[in-house]
């Protein structure tokens, strides 16, 4: 079923929209997660092998030499730190990748998105872009952006606040939906 009119946007991106699909793709993807939880798990590994070794006696393993206050405390601490750390680096990461982009040099400045039955258009000052349905990876949205994604850590980033109004942003983003799911 084809769609009678292609829906379009025109935005402006500043440094803060980048800013946040950066810390979106780099601290709440799905492989960032799994690398965190890991991460963690790593240290609890460590501390717990930490914590056995006063155990291993001539003897043999004396189980009344375990601290396992040591073992939960210590693992908070590493925990906190890491999370803060990791955060920190990460918005420095960012904030330095940000400092050497140009205003309307592609990725900053005024985009306009246009979605019809062949894919997404895409037109900025230094260019123009066209990805068919088939290549458009997946679409995902949150709570402020609607994200087009053309490879697996690349996408349109659509901000909601470029709508008239809620609902169409949200006509936008299900029209996406419903061509990325008919062309897979």
């Amino acid at each position: 079923m084809a769609d009678a009119a292609p829906l379009s946007v025109e935005y402006v991106i500043p440094s803060d929209d980048l800013f946040a699909f950066q810390w979106r793709a780099a601290y709440n993807s799905a492989l960032a997660r799994r690398a965190r939880r890991l991460s963690y798990a790593g240290w609890f590994l460590a501390l717990f092998l930490f914590t056995l070794v006063p155990t291993i006696g001539r003897h043999g393993l004396d189980l009344s030499q375990f601290s396992l206050g040591f073992l939960v405390v210590s693992f908070a601490i590493a925990v906190l730190l890491q999370y803060w750390l990791e955060r920190w680096l990460l918005r420095r990461a960012i904030r330095q990748l940000l400092r050497d982009e140009q205003p309307d040099r592609g990725h900053l400045g005024t985009h306009r998105i246009v979605l019809d039955d062949a894919g997404v258009l895409e037109r900025t000052v230094v260019g123009e872009s066209r990805t068919a349905w088939a290549g458009v990876h997946r679409v995902e949205s949150d709570a402020d952006y609607l994200y087009l994604y053309t490879s697996p850590a690349g996408a349109h980033v659509v901000p909601k606040r470029a709508f008239a109004d809620p609902q169409a942003a949200d006509a936008f983003h299900q029209y996406s939906l419903r061509h990325t799911a008919t062309s897979a």
